[in-house]
């Protein structure tokens, strides 16, 4: 079953009660097979073509480095838990993509989702943009990454 998830960019992470960050480093190789180094763990995932997670299996070091070898973009990130609501997590870019912080909340039902008022912290919504997932990210152009943040923090 696909979460529903909406997603909503914010400008900063001050005076948020957050979790401490657990650093993602993602690697995508295609468009349905993906390799992350999570905190201290190697993983490697494979999507559909609509990014739902199919299998995600723990994976050496060594198998680590030679998938990310072969990729083609890099998405680094620290990931936080919002302390006052256990549905939302909010994502912090680094590198190529520094200046997105990227806030999910995941719901457990469609009328959840449909009633649910955002936090007056939270900026315009990114569900349907290509900020919304990191596999689409991964596509842009820093040109295009520079459009799409512009668009959505002004």
């Amino acid at each position: 079953m696909r979460r529903l998830t909406k997603r909503f960019i914010i400008k900063t992470l001050e005076n948020l009660e957050l979790s401490n960050p657990l650093r993602y480093e993602r690697y995508y190789i295609n468009n349905t097979l993906r390799t992350q180094k999570k905190g201290n763990c190697y993983q490697k995932e494979i999507l559909d073509e609509e990014n739902n997670l199919l299998k995600k299996e723990e994976i050496s070091e060594e198998e680590f480095h030679n998938l990310k070898e072969s990729s083609y973009s890099e998405i680094i990130r620290d990931s936080y838990l919002y302390l006052k609501d256990s549905r939302i997590s909010i994502k912090k870019y680094l590198g190529k993509y520094n200046g997105l912080y990227r806030v999910e909340v995941t719901f457990t039902s469609k009328e959840e989702e449909k009633n649910y008022q955002k936090e007056n912290w939270m900026g315009k919504d990114i569900t349907n943009s290509p900020l919304a997932f990191d596999k689409d990210l991964s596509k842009l152009t820093e040109q295009e990454f520079q459009d799409e943040l512009t668009k959505y923090l002004n």
